[in-house]
């Protein structure tokens, strides 16, 4: 961060301690009706992610969206445990070392590069709420189906 201008000096001593560790990615896949995940069989996935850890608490970053991913979760479940199957595989990923530098998206990225390339589209529900007005951000090819759920869901302040 940067602030100033200022006529102060500063001496700031730093202590860190560089630890390595394990971190963990844990991915859930749903089959699709085409087995292939290639764009051109017309079965491109979709994923669906978020990272678990925060700086600090995590209230909205990222725990407001782990709730929401999981609540997708559970949904998907319930509609596997009746019979349906997704025409494209759906991936529902959890990341870790996310506030470390991605780390964890980054490496399953790497190795699953085909995965991803072929992928249709992306959800990252990092922050699903937080305050208490709408804002949504993505691929502006999106926008139109963005739209279209907002036509259905009432405005609580109207």
């Amino acid at each position: 961060y940067r602030y100033g201008p200022s006529l102060s000096l500063v001496r700031l001593t730093v202590h860190n301690v560089v630890e390595e560790s394990d971190i963990w990615n844990v991915i859930g896949k749903i089959p699709g009706q085409d087995q292939s995940d290639k764009a051109s069989s017309g079965s491109a996935p979709i994923l669906i992610g978020n990272h678990r850890d925060a700086w600090v608490y995590g209230a909205a970053d990222p725990n407001s969206g782990t709730v929401q991913m999981l609540e997708v979760a559970k949904g998907l479940g319930k509609l596997l445990q009746q019979g349906w199957t997704p025409k494209r595989t759906i991936y529902i990923c959890s990341w870790d070392g996310e506030e470390h530098g991605l780390i964890g998206s980054v490496a399953w990225g790497e190795i699953f590069g085909d995965t991803i390339s072929h992928a249709v589209a992306y959800l990252n529900v990092d922050t699903g709420v937080s305050g208490d007005r709408f804002y949504g951000g993505g691929t502006p090819s999106l926008g139109s189906a963005l739209l279209g759920v907002l036509r259905d869901v009432a405005d609580p302040n109207t």
